[in-house]
């Protein structure tokens, strides 16, 4: 399993999403993500996640993205896609590995939980699942990609009890 190294910031105390929850997500990305490799790894590896709020979510999305606004959830992957092919094929020499840091802006979160009507945990929930995708090599830039990040997204909610979020 991969170690989770949790830093939640005081908005989301109050909103049921706590370690247990993120090292689920985690679980689920992995899992649903088809590297089986990584459930029960050889050498030690984690992930950092951040709950956060949207001051210093803007603040990086600025300063990374050259995006000055918040935005829900931001991945910053430590492994290239050479590295994760060599983690997957077994050569990649480490004595331990981190995949990357995930970190989610708490107002952002909240607001678009409101408008999709389910709690802040289940939102969050999704959100640490698609960071964590992103730390193991999925993204969305053009519309087939998107369209296999979604569905590996889907299955993993599923599979903790959670409804599809791209229903409309």
């Amino acid at each position: 399993m991969i170690d989770v190294e949790l830093d939640i910031g005081l908005p989301w105390g109050s909103c049921n999403f706590g370690q247990s929850e993120v090292e689920k997500a985690v679980d689920a990305a992995v899992r649903f993500a088809a590297i089986p490799e990584l459930a029960d790894p050889i050498v030690p590896m984690s992930v950092s996640v951040k709950l956060s709020d949207d001051a210093e979510v803007n603040a990086l999305n600025r300063e990374w993205r050259e995006k000055d606004k918040p935005t829900n959830v931001l991945s910053f992957p430590m492994l290239d896609d050479d590295e994760i092919d060599a983690l997957l094929a077994g050569t990649y020499n480490a004595p331990e590995i981190m995949l990357g840091d995930i970190i989610l802006a708490y107002e952002t979160c909240a607001a678009e939980a409101e408008e999709k009507q389910i709690s802040v945990a289940d939102h969050a929930t999704h959100l640490v699942i698609h960071g964590m995708l992103h730390l193991l090599g999925h993204d969305h830039v053009d519309d087939e990609e998107a369209e296999a990040m979604e569905a590996l997204e889907v299955k993993a909610l599923a599979s903790m009890g959670l409804h599809n979020p791209y229903d409309a």
